[in-house]
């Protein structure tokens, strides 16, 4: 008995080893939570790349209380502060480009590298490159010199001081990233999947994509060779002059992507724009997700003044009737003037953001467009005297942006407003025809007017993207208006308008010495939140300065 006791204890304890053994060959397996994977395919962190930026561009603080008020498309109707240039800590406007979208984009150019033994992914590598230049062309533009080489450099290296990259090295960098995204993308190259929600995984529309933000950036850097002459509020005038190119072959390079639209095409249509369309909830538009239970954003008043003196349809696009018009035999658009010295407007006397802008949970966004294309081509070759291109492709530009906005030629275009009331009565059918041949259309005047003409329409085409139209006001000193008249409530009074974004307070504290020099070699100041009497590389323009305020009538605020 004690033998058979002995021999039981002794296979027992064999068959625990035994199970012991499979416990352990499957412990990590049983440990792993399913839903916090440790590696997540690349194109699956690409949605996720696109999305997150897109939504904070386009859709986030930075658009609907910094930039688009400060560009004077939109306005603050309450809460007004950052309107008046006060604005709180761009901290996460800063580093968080670096922590979020660009570090999404550092593991999937890693994952997908042709040189990689399993031959990468070529197509979605060059997708990735491009995204990763238009958020590095968005940091450089707003704040100038950051970080690019060194930057999100995590899966090879343990720098966390990385260096700021003058913004002339940053875009000679830029510039060939597109060159190698753009061969890479061969007509050879599949459908690299549906987890792309900008193209759908189409490798040439990518290609389009890439030789069109090339465009814009080339652009930026071509100078603004013009003289024009403001109506200063008080009644004085000041004549601006020309801004030298900061890269002296801009134009050059220019010519050689209009030059050879099979090795660079760029958008012809608006099918080709870039534009990210919500499904709705639970993915519904930001904008709408802010606005739709508050009233904190309107017009500008800048904005609807352009569009009303040229009887522009897209008013009823942008804008909501103001409600004490409703119920009367005319509807009235009036914007509410950025940056005023009171707490909130008056909501009567006001137009908020347009129903298909702000009040539509499924209303895309636009990152880039057929019309900044067209009317950069316009811009060129203005630059280049060639006044048949130029008018052509200025009139196309607005053509574009008519029919990206719901006024396509004898299309019928009805105001709206969010409470819904019926103003089918005052439907208008859109004449793009007659709307170009308007005196405040039509291409004509001096040279400085005409680049004016071609930077206002730009500036209205583009409604909605407040960080790209602010970077073209500083650039260009348009729209005029912008630069004519104090805000009354400008929280730095008699500065003008911010030349840059502040730095982070983030980067001084752990990035110190180099944030330092980098402030040092740009004449940033410490004064004033760094945001006044510096210029990045390429803004060589110098726009006036106004002084005196233009407050409107008390039953317009």
């Amino acid at each position: 008995m004690k033998n058979i006791l002995k021999d039981l204890k002794l296979v027992l304890f064999t068959v625990l080893i035994f199970m012991a053994g499979s416990c352990t060959d499957d412990f990590e397996e049983m440990n792993t939570d399913p839903n916090s994977p440790v590696d997540v395919p690349a194109l699956n962190i690409f949605t996720h790349a696109l999305e997150s930026h897109i939504s904070y561009e386009m859709g986030g603080w930075i658009q609907h209380t910094y930039l688009g008020p400060w560009s004077q498309q939109w306005t603050k109707v309450q809460y007004i502060d950052e309107d008046k240039y006060q604005p709180r800590s761009l901290d996460g406007d800063f580093h968080g480009r670096y922590t979020n979208a660009l570090q999404d984009l550092a593991i999937i150019l890693d994952k997908t590298n042709p040189a990689n033994e399993d031959g990468g992914d070529p197509a979605l590598y060059a997708a990735a490159k491009i995204w990763k230049v238009l958020i590095f062309d968005f940091l450089t533009d707003l704040w100038g010199d950051v970080p690019y080489s060194e930057a999100n450099m995590g899966l090879v290296s343990d720098n966390v001081t990385p260096v700021y990259d003058t913004q002339a090295d940053i875009y000679a960098g830029l510039l060939a990233e597109l060159d190698e995204a753009n061969d890479l993308l061969t007509s050879s190259l599949l459908n690299f999947g549906s987890g792309d929600i900008l193209f759908g995984g189409d490798p040439m529309a990518w290609k389009k994509f890439g030789n069109s933000l090339r465009l814009r950036i080339l652009n930026r850097a071509a100078g603004t060779p013009w003289d024009f002459t403001y109506d200063m509020v008080g009644g004085t005038t000041v004549t601006t002059t020309a801004g030298a190119a900061a890269m002296s072959d801009a134009d050059a390079k220019i010519a050689e992507v209009l030059g050879n639209p099979s090795k660079y095409p760029i958008f012809t249509s608006n099918d080709d724009n870039a534009m990210l369309a919500y499904p709705g909830l639970p993915y519904r538009n930001p904008i709408y997700n802010t606005l739709f239970s508050r009233t904190d954003q309107g017009i500008s008043q800048t904005m609807v003044d352009f569009l009303n003196a040229r009887t522009d349809p897209r008013v009823h696009v942008y804008a909501q009737p103001i409600p004490k018009s409703v119920g009367t035999d005319a509807v009235v658009y009036n914007g509410h003037q950025n940056g005023l010295a009171h707490a909130a407007a008056t909501f009567q006397n006001i137009s908020l953001l347009g129903t298909a802008i702000a009040y539509t949970e499924t209303a895309p966004l636009y990152v880039l467009c057929l019309d900044e294309v067209e009317l950069i081509q316009a811009e060129y070759y203005l630059r280049k005297n060639d006044e048949t291109n130029a008018k052509a492709h200025y009139e196309a530009g607005i053509k574009a942006s008519m029919d990206r906005w719901g006024c396509a030629d004898g299309a019928t275009v009805t105001p709206s407003n969010k409470a819904g009331d019926d103003f089918s009565a005052f439907s208008v059918t859109v004449d793009q025809a007659a709307y170009l041949a308007d005196p405040l259309v039509a291409f004509g005047g001096t040279k400085g007017e005409k680049f004016q003409k071609i930077l206002e329409q730009k500036w209205a085409a583009m409604f909605g993207q407040g960080v790209q139209a602010w970077i073209e006001v500083r650039r260009t000193g348009f729209p005029a208006r912008a630069f004519e008249y104090e805000l009354e409530g400008a929280y730095y009074p008699n500065l003008g308008m911010p030349t840059r974004l502040t730095y982070s307070t983030v980067e001084d504290t752990y990035n110190g010495v180099n944030l330092d020099a980098a402030k040092e070699r740009q004449g940033v100041q410490d004064l004033n939140e760094g945001l006044f009497g510096s210029w990045v590389w390429w803004n060589t323009r110098r726009n006036p300065i106004p002084t005196e305020i233009d407050p409107p009538a008390a039953d317009k605020q």
